[in-house]
């Protein structure tokens, strides 16, 4: 029973602007995602080195590019971004 309130409790709404105005949801999408992609890249330049073995490269793509499709997915699929 706490379990499910705790579940109902972190259920987070979208705002209304984003509900009116796509271009807005499109908007924020957009800019989160180069804000993301900006901070890894540059986290992983600080952590890998010249001779890396090439999994790191892979595991450093996951990391850049994996989060934004994440969201993308969360704010138009999971909440309905286009009803």
């Amino acid at each position: 029973m706490l379990i499910y309130k705790l579940c109902l409790i972190s259920k987070i709404n979208m705002p209304k602007i984003f509900k009116k105005n796509k271009f807005a949801l499109l908007g924020a999408n957009i800019i989160s995602i180069a804000i993301w992609i900006f901070l890894s890249s540059f986290l992983i330049q600080l952590i890998t080195y010249e001779n890396a073995p090439f999994y790191i490269y892979k595991l450093g793509e996951l990391f850049k590019y994996l989060p934004p499709i994440w969201l993308t997915y969360y704010l138009w699929i999971v909440r309905k971004g286009f009803n």
